[in-house]
Parts: C-alpha cells; sequence; structure tokens
C-alpha cells in the first residue's frame, strides 16, 4: 500500500511540473500494485470484505485511468485517500 501511496504522490507532483509522460508511468504502477492486491483477494475465507475490496479496487483502477487521462489532480488525491483508509485499516489489525 505504502508504494501506491508514494508512486501516487510522485505522479501528483509530475502533473504539476506538466511531466506526463512520468505521470502516465507512475500512474501505471499504481494500477499494477491495486491490481496485484486485487488478484490475491481470496473471498472463500474473506467473504463480504473480499467483495467490497474487489470492487473498491475495481473503482481505484477506472478512476485512476480517468485521471492519467484527464490529467486529474483531483482523482489522484482522491485515491490516495481511499487507499490511506484501507492502509490504515490493515495497519490496525497487522501484528
Amino acid at each position: 500500500m505504502q508504494g501506491a501511496l508514494d508512486r501516487l504522490a510522485k505522479a501528483q507532483g509530475a502533473l504539476e511540473r506538466g511531466w506526463l509522460p512520468e505521470k502516465g508511468e507512475l500512474i501505471g504502477k499504481t494500477v499494477s500494485i491495486i491490481a496485484g492486491l486485487k488478484d490475491v483477494l481470496d473471498f472463500e475465507q474473506g467473504g463480504e470484505i473480499a467483495t467490497n475490496l474487489d470492487r473498491l479496487y475495481d473503482y481505484m483502477i477506472r478512476r485512476l485511468s480517468e485521471a492519467n487521462r484527464n490529467n486529474d489532480p483531483v482523482i489522484l488525491e482522491e485515491v490516495s485517500g481511499l487507499i490511506r483508509e484501507i492502509k490504515s485499516g490493515w495497519d490496525a489489525i497487522a501484528p
């Protein structure tokens, strides 16, 4: 999760500087991280939580694609906020 947050922060900076190819690459890496999290969801053990995370990961991937297409910093911040919330939940239950 931290890797996704770091890449989104860098993408935000690249967008502000007008470095659009770098922004696109960083958003792409973030999408790959989220897709990887989505791929390892265990629906049998995770039940409703896994289903909800699956939907949320899909939503974040769609929003990041939109942010990349439209160079929209607001969407990048929205997705960063969602990732921070998920991360704080995982951090709270980590041993």
